[in-house]
């Protein structure tokens, strides 16, 4: 058995794949999908600082900063093997229209950022998963507005880890996509509405809905501040057959 195979039947990995196969959506924390101890107390100050992090005009919310990568993955009977993508853009994503350039950080050269990619694609039940495909890891550093408008992402799942959070609120939330008309308030209530504690993780499945996050709360006296890692499981034509 690879190092891969053996990692994955070490974790739990068959109630998230349940729950994410019956609701669309799993909620989980690093120790469930077999990150090490004290792995965020290590990773959250090498990739959240300003030498990472910048803040890029006309990016939204304005005050928001953020860096991204982009890996190439391939599933080869249970073992996973990664590369860097040549590119990074993004195009017509979260409401800002047309091609956009970020901060680029290099995960793979950093076996903690390797080993986060690897237990992050692991949440895809291996029925879902495509033989080859990209994954974007995205970098946020959030003070107040969290995210705009629930919206999709328009890729195939999204997976949220929260770093760190000073202060209430970034609720994480979930709506059916009927729900949520466009240009509009919500309708209905959210199907989830939760907020995560740093450790914690969510994947869903996009298409099934328009998701976002309530805005940051200050605790008294002090400015407030989310880091997460928000990570994409790419369709195809976003960047390999395009």
């Amino acid at each position: 058995m690879s190092d891969d195979s053996a990692w994955s039947a070490a974790v739990k990995l068959d109630g998230i794949w349940d729950s994410l196969s019956s609701w669309g959506y799993a909620v989980t924390d690093e120790e469930a999908i077999g990150l090490p101890p004290k792995f965020r107390q290590n990773f959250g100050p090498t990739y959240f600082n300003d030498l990472v992090l910048r803040r890029d005009e006309g990016d939204w919310p304005v005050d928001r900063k953020r860096a991204r990568d982009v890996i190439r993955y391939r599933w080869h009977d249970g073992d996973l093997e990664l590369d860097e993508f040549e590119t990074i853009t993004i195009t017509d994503r979260g409401g800002i229209a047309g091609p956009r350039e970020h901060a680029r950080v290099r995960l793979l050269s950093d076996p903690q950022s390797a080993e986060l990619v690897r237990a992050l694609l692991s949440l895809v039940p291996p029925e879902r998963r495509q033989a080859e495909g990209t994954f974007g890891v995205n970098f946020f550093r959030t003070y107040t507005n969290v995210v705009t408008t629930p919206h999709h992402d328009r890729e195939e799942f999204i997976l949220l880890y929260v770093v760190s959070r000073i202060g209430g609120g970034a609720q994480t939330y979930l709506y059916d996509p009927a729900a949520v008309p466009d240009g509009g308030d919500p309708i209905a209530e959210p199907i989830l509405q939760q907020q995560l504690n740093p450790g914690q993780i969510i994947i869903f499945e996009d298409k099934l809905f328009k998701h976002g996050a309530t805005p940051l709360d200050p605790p008294p006296g002090q400015a407030a501040c989310r880091d997460a890692v928000v990570c994409t499981v790419d369709y195809p034509g976003t960047y390999l057959t395009r």
